[in-house]
């Protein structure tokens, strides 16, 4: 099993190129071939699929490549490695994953690159009858931002995130996060969660799956 494993020690640039994939893959979830700075990473991987998949095997992880949309995810065979988020965080990232369906279904494609604007969001968020609904500010879109940029689920095309034009673009591992079971039930699972939300589901935090 491990003679594979030799294959990637030819060289101390191997070594590190490899080191570098895997530990990014670890630390931000996803890794994808469009985005400009995870690009070689993408290729390492892909390249490399049968040594990364015994590695992340050794670490309790499967790993997924789907090419139709250049995404290599991990998911933890032991329910593990799952992103704690408070209820603000888990309503914000349901918007995202909300937002990018709708967007995905007018594009009808896959290939499409998926943008919206701050303002979308807000609107999306301002109309949720939520219980004691924390405030969208520009402090709390900042952190919003910060966290899913971390983990490759979306990105914000100009710097100053705290105008209603600003752009953002959503990433298709915004839905490999769950289970791929089609747009429509993913869009109406979507919408019950968070009518879930405005009727008063209060628990302080939740368990969303960044596989």
């Amino acid at each position: 099993m491990f003679e594979k494993l030799e294959l990637i020690g030819n060289s101390s640039s191997q070594k590190e190129k490899f080191s570098k994939a895997a530990n990014n893959l670890l630390n931000h979830c996803f890794i994808l071939k469009k985005k400009e700075d995870t690009r070689l990473d993408y290729i390492c991987i892909k390249d490399n699929k049968e040594q990364f998949c015994l590695v992340f095997d050794l670490l309790g992880y499967d790993l997924r490549i789907d090419e139709d949309i250049g995404l290599i995810s991990i998911s933890n065979r032991n329910g593990t490695g799952r992103l704690q988020f408070t209820k603000f965080e888990s309503i914000m990232f349901l918007i995202l994953r909300l937002l990018y369906l709708e967007k995905r279904n007018d594009l009808s494609t896959n290939g499409d690159n998926v943008t919206v604007t701050i303002q979308e969001i807000r609107d999306k968020y301002n109309v949720l009858k939520v219980k004691n609904k924390q405030k969208l500010d520009k402090n709390s879109e900042r952190q919003i931002i910060a966290l899913f940029k971390r983990y490759n689920l979306i990105r914000n095309l100009t710097s100053d995130i705290t105008q209603g034009e600003t752009r953002i673009e959503i990433y298709p591992s915004i839905m490999i996060a769950i289970p791929n079971e089609g747009i429509t039930h993913l869009y109406e699972n979507v919408k019950e969660r968070l009518t879930e939300y405005e009727e008063g589901d209060d628990d302080a935090d939740t368990d969303e799956e960044a596989e």
